[in-house]
């Protein structure tokens, strides 16, 4: 059996659920989840065995009661199970949970993001400084199998714990292509430049920035867009006034949250400023659908994508190269090649069965 563990339903709703389905659907694996109810929890029965709750204050950096609970959960998990690890804060749960046992199951920690913890902020380095000792042992001694979403955060995590184990590549969640509704290339309306960000409102997520940007556009055919939900659990997360606050200042109208896969085609331009990322998710679908693409050059997305791409890559979040990009896009519009490309790319290298592959052979060779 295999327990997919992550501290926020969101995070196997969003991005891992089409994962879990096809595993029991395709290879007849039972998949069972692991995390706190929320309000995603009923959207993930359909695509799990079973959902173990998880009680845990998300809001905490670490959460004692949520240890306790967790490791009464984990203890009835046998040798022949797979716990699968999703982010860096789930497993550091895993590593207090586990601490004064013995596992006896097999752990894969999928690192999709050094996150919060390696942020640069003066607490997530006290607290990463904290840890250390507990991470380096919980690295060595507990976790069989890393997987990273690029090699840059697979240098500095194996580095600053000394990890000697096996780790994999894996680009990526996945997308189940068919739920997408694509963007008709060919159509493209100058009078009116539609641009969005839609992300976890987080403030890592570049909304400051990009409220900046918005006001940096004084044409009125500029028309700017913001989507996604806040996540209390997060103390990076926004609430919801200050978002309507910061929004209607800036001329941007807010949305909440959208499903990409059908909304995405009735934009023009998808912008991600986002800090840090393992693989930016809305990159990959804003690409796959043909929306023309901006982003802060993230580790995670340079070595896949070149000038060739829908994509166009900013060093540092840098305001002035974002404007040029925009301002280029409503002079020339969707370049058609470069559109057709990034989606065979898309289409060739990150479905949800070019993924779900590596997952099984990782799952296998354990």
């Amino acid at each position: 059996m295999i327990y997919f563990l992550a501290h926020s339903d969101w995070i196997l709703y969003n991005s891992r659920k089409e994962i879990s389905d096809n595993l029991i659907k395709q290879y007849d694996y039972e998949v069972n989840a692991i995390t706190p109810d929320g309000e995603f929890k009923n959207k993930l029965d359909k695509y799990f065995s079973q959902i173990d709750l998880w009680e845990v204050d998300r809001l905490k950096f670490i959460d004692f009661r949520g240890i306790i609970k967790l490791r009464s959960i984990l203890k009835n998990l046998n040798e022949d199970d797979i716990l699968h690890i999703f982010t860096l804060k789930s497993g550091l749960y895993a590593l207090f949970a586990t601490t004064f046992y013995k596992k006896k199951f097999k752990i894969i920690l999928s690192i999709t993001g050094l996150g919060y913890l390696f942020s640069k902020n003066l607490f997530s380095k006290l607290i990463r400084n904290i840890l250390r000792f507990y991470m380096v042992f919980f690295f060595k001694k507990k976790i069989d199998i890393l997987i990273f979403q690029n090699e840059m955060d697979r240098k500095i995590l194996t580095k600053y714990v000394n990890y000697q184990n096996k780790s994999y590549l894996i680009r990526g969640s996945g997308l189940k292509l068919s739920n997408f509704s694509l963007k008709n290339i060919n159509e493209q309306n100058f009078e009116e430049i539609k641009i969005i960000m839609c992300c976890r409102l987080l403030k890592d997520k570049g909304i400051n920035e990009y409220i900046e940007l918005a006001k940096s556009f004084k044409d009125e055919k500029y028309k700017f867009f913001l989507a996604g939900s806040v996540d209390l659990g997060n103390p990076a997360s926004y609430s919801n006034d200050e978002i309507i606050f910061l929004t209607q200042e800036s001329n941007i109208e807010y949305l909440g949250w959208i499903d990409p896969g059908n909304e995405l085609k009735n934009y023009d331009i998808s912008i991600c400023m986002s800090y840090h990322e393992g693989l930016p998710r809305i990159v990959l679908e804003s690409l796959y659908i043909g929306l023309y693409t901006i982003s802060n050059s993230l580790y995670g997305l340079q070595p896949i994508f070149d000038k060739n791409d829908n994509l166009k890559l900013i060093v540092n979040n840098n305001q002035n190269d974002f404007i040029e990009a925009i301002e280029d896009f409503s002079k020339n519009g969707n370049v058609e090649e470069q559109a057709l490309r990034s989606r065979k790319k898309i289409s060739e290298n990150f479905s949800t069965e070019k993924i779900l592959s590596y997952f099984v052979e990782v799952y296998q060779n354990l």
